[in-house]
């Protein structure tokens, strides 16, 4: 149940938490000026201190005045630093030593620390599993399945709510105590059609009796005609399992370091891909190392088929790219952004089970995109205490606006209406828990303008589907770019 947060709660509303550290900083340090200077002038320069504090950390449209400079002092060190483009090292054992300028890296900077799990020689040596260990955060598994997706074909609203419906039973079953499947990143992946493979089939077939030379090329015209709106979905699911003391354990009864990992993770995929199939997402698989680097290397150049996976390896799928400060520009061919869906980027109306769907069918002419959203469950009974902390506040908050007469703009009305509906669904035994959710959506074309025109129909079906604002990552596309990738990035891990 998604829609109605279209702000942030607390005393100061949408401020963030790093804004209301800094507040509680500079209110410790009002205090003191006041204590050690005293007087007027003491209160005088601790409410400087706390006024200039507010303008810096309060939002100004997008971002605040402080996120805006830490943003362009981030950008310009790394770019000093040299962590704004990669060369793969492919590409650097075949040039010249005198092009190669800046620092030479392994792996793209903002990967951070990760890697694949050394499983050869054990039960487990076909499966590919990253162990992502990067400092501030907790270490967590990822593995990647591809899914097919639900056909669209002749469904009426009710098979595409029953899927819906069962969609949200797989969640909740993997949201269960005693389940090590924490998060989930659903990845959807739409490139134009390749009619290559169809041409193929057909000329394979076509008899060569004489006469049909026109209707041949009647066809080919139809197929032309065709390639500018025919898309290909590829559909995949990234679990995630956090190292946490719970996981250890129970992993020990599979083996001893890696190996137990491995095995507690297999068997978690088994019911993830039993659920799956309950929820119409037919013929789960899960990806070895060449398949999903493929997939990878696919997400950063088009110009790789997805399905071409021979010799693909961790160590080789990274390719060379430069970051611009509006794009991120791969193999010098192709150009990407990235745009993130902020807190109040979604309306607050109601959303059928179809209410992604002009994003995701609609982009006409066809746009190469990626959409990844990333689902961390939070059990029921935080998801209900929060939800009754969320109802106070805002009740509080409509309570307080009639005695001093304001006159409610809407806002406290719908954060109480939403609160107010996870908390009846979020009742005992309904079987429902919680959910943190992130949107990315990256556009891929190669030339710049063309680009600008693409992400702009997005933009324009994205509002078709109840979203009405993208935040572009200028200056940090490279880094943003990761939370369309299988890696189950994009949000704070918990």
């Amino acid at each position: 149940m998604l829609g109605g947060e279209i702000s942030r709660r607390g005393l100061l509303g949408s401020l963030s938490t790093p804004a209301y550290v800094a507040l509680g900083a500079a209110t410790a340090l009002a205090v003191v000026s006041w204590l050690v200077v005293g007087d007027v002038a003491g209160a005088l320069g601790g409410i400087a201190i706390l006024a200039g504090t507010y303008t810096l950390v309060r939002l100004w449209g997008r971002r605040s005045i402080a996120a805006t400079l830490l943003r362009a002092w981030w950008w310009r060190r790394r770019r000093l630093r040299g962590e704004t483009t990669f060369i793969a090292p492919v590409a650097a054992r075949e040039s010249d030593p005198q092009d190669l300028l800046g620092p030479l890296w392994a792996l793209p900077t903002p990967l951070g620390r990760v890697e694949p799990l050394n499983l050869t020689g054990t039960a487990w040596e076909h499966m590919f599993i990253l162990w992502h260990h990067n400092p501030g955060e907790r270490a967590y598994l990822t593995v990647l399945l591809e899914v097919q997706g639900h056909a669209s074909a002749l469904r009426t609203d009710r098979s595409y709510e029953t899927a819906s419906m069962r969609y949200g039973v797989l969640l909740a079953q993997l949201a269960k105590a005693g389940s090590f499947l924490r998060g989930v990143q659903q990845i959807n992946r739409i490139v134009p059609h390749d009619a290559a493979p169809h041409r193929e089939f057909v000329s394979r077939r076509l008899s060569t009796r004489p006469g049909l030379q026109a209707l041949v090329e009647s066809y080919e015209e139809l197929v032309d005609a065709t390639a500018a709106t025919a898309e290909q979905h590829r559909n995949y699911l990234v679990a995630r399992f956090p190292l946490t003391t719970e996981f250890y354990d129970e992993a020990q009864n599979y083996g001893a370091g890696s190996t137990g990992w491995a095995g507690l993770v297999r068997e978690e995929l088994a019911r993830l891909a039993d659920l799956a199939v309950r929820a119409e997402l037919s013929r789960p698989q899960v990806l070895g190392e060449q398949r999903t680097c493929a997939v990878l290397r696919s997400l950063q150049d088009p110009g790789w088929p997805i399905d071409q996976h021979e010799g693909v390896r961790w160590n080789n799928c990274w390719q060379s790219y430069t970051t611009e400060p509006d794009r991120l520009v791969v193999n010098d061919r192709w150009h990407t952004r990235t745009a993130f869906l902020p807190r109040d980027g979604i309306a607050a109306a109601p959303l059928g089970a179809r209410w992604l769907a002009p994003l995701l069918t609609a982009v006409t002419p066809s746009v190469i995109r990626t959409l990844s959203v990333r689902m961390e469950f939070v059990p029921d009974r935080v998801a209900r205490a929060r939800a009754r902390a969320d109802v106070a506040q805002d009740s509080a908050s409509l309570l307080d606006d009639g005695k001093k007469g304001r006159v409610d703009d809407g806002t406290d009305s719908v954060m109480l209406s939403a609160s107010q509906r996870r908390l009846h669904d979020l009742a005992p035994g309904s079987g429902y828990h919680g959910v943190d959710w992130s949107m990315a959506i990256s556009v891929t074309s190669p030339d710049p303008a063309e680009l600008r025109r693409a992400c702009m129909r997005v933009a324009n079906e994205a509002a078709q589907s109840a979203l009405t604002d993208l935040d572009w990552q200028d200056r940090a596309h490279d880094t943003a770019v990761l939370s369309t990738y299988p890696l189950a990035r994009g949000m704070a891990v918990a």
